[in-house]
């Protein structure tokens, strides 16, 4: 009887340690695969990116390595964008929160976005603040860009949205139209401005208004944060730009004011990390 107990106790104490042994492979398999995903969320170095030019990919590639050390996370509000949103900086200090992610990247595009939104989809946010556009219509009349057009910009700030609806539908997108640009402000400090066959207000406001007379039902908020800049010569405000184009503490103030309401709506895990 005592030898009987004495080998149930090795079958059980041998069942147990291979249980565990198991366990541990199989936890540490789902880690690397785990990991192995989420790399692949990132855009390798070099990746083509349509209309893209070389300032712009090294400042693409460098932002893509700092997301990829510091992903998302869970529960979080994304304000997405090229650096006008990168140069919000701590966007939790400005809206007294704790769980927004900054996803701007200088120099970005509606291309160089829409080929960044695995990380966003895979993670699934409370909300994504959209605001890019004004990089693809700077320099477009570059030979060979013809395709960019008010039209093509639009459709590309929409299939953003649309991409992201369809693969997280619980994410809340809010759509900011593109501020308005100052030349002569930008003159003034660079000596230059690029030419453009149509003059990039206009572009500006065509796309503005193409987003703004899309019928998107209840899919997403249309937030016009364009009209909040500009001034009566439907220009960007000389006290909110430092440069015509970006945005100085004021500008990025009166931004927080005009969209702190839904913001703190959606703030609902104040505390999540």
């Amino acid at each position: 009887m005592k030898n009987l107990t004495c080998n149930i106790n090795q079958h059980m104490s041998f069942l147990i340690a291979t249980l565990l042994y198991t366990g541990t492979v199989v936890a540490e398999e789902n880690l690397q695969e785990k990991i192995k995903t989420q790399a692949s969320f990132y855009i390798e170095k070099n990746t083509y990116i349509k209309y893209q030019q070389e300032w712009q990919m090294n400042l693409y590639e460098k932002r893509i390595k700092e997301f990829k050390n510091d992903p998302i996370g869970q529960n979080k509000i994304v304000f997405l964008g090229n650096s006008i949103t990168e140069g919000g900086g701590n966007w939790n200090a400005r809206f007294g929160v704790k769980n927004i992610v900054n996803r701007g990247i200088s120099g970005d595009t509606t291309e160089g976005i829409l080929d960044r939104l695995d990380e966003i989809i895979y993670y699934k946010p409370i909300a994504v603040f959209l605001l890019i556009g004004i990089n693809d219509i700077f320099d477009a009349d570059i030979p060979g860009r013809g395709e960019i057009t008010p039209s093509y910009v639009s459709k590309n700030i929409i299939n953003i949205a649309d991409q992201i609806t369809n693969q997280s539908p619980s994410t809340k997108i809010f759509i900011q139209t593109i501020l308005p640009i100052n030349h002569k402000i930008y003159t003034e400090i660079n000596d230059w401005f690029p030419e453009h066959a149509v003059a990039l207000p206009i572009q500006i406001n065509k796309i503005n208004s193409l987003i703004k007379n899309i019928d998107l039902g209840n899919k997403y908020t249309i937030i016009d944060l364009h009209s909040a800049f500009i001034n009566k010569h439907g220009l960007m405000d000389r006290v909110y730009s430092t440069d015509g184009v970006h945005l100085n503490d004021a500008g990025y103030q009166l931004w927080v004011e005009y969209v702190g309401k839904d913001v703190q709506s959606l703030a609902i895990n104040r505390d999540a990390e």
